[in-house]
């Protein structure tokens, strides 16, 4: 027999996402806002752009990540059934 699946606190569940989704948001946002800062102090123009540019895309990864379906068995490569052989 099977253990029965963990039953969370919705709330607890919420709080999670909660904190998942706003470091995503801190990831695309502070990049370009510390990019800007760096304009202003050194006097050039393209830091802040480039700083959303780069925050974005490691936002949208790390927001890819963390939504991926999990394995049920700790170190599965589902590639592994593709291949078996027949």
């Amino acid at each position: 027999m099977g253990n029965p699946p963990e039953v969370r606190n919705p709330m607890a569940e919420a709080m999670t996402w909660v904190s998942r989704i706003t470091t995503v948001a801190f990831e695309m946002v502070l990049p370009g806002i510390f990019g800007g800062w760096l304009d202003r102090r050194w006097g050039i123009e393209f830091l802040a752009l480039t700083g959303f540019g780069l925050g974005v895309s490691i936002g949208m990864w790390h927001l890819l990540v963390m939504v991926r379906p999990q394995s049920k068995t700790p170190g599965h490569d589902d590639s592994d059934e593709k291949s078996d052989g027949g």
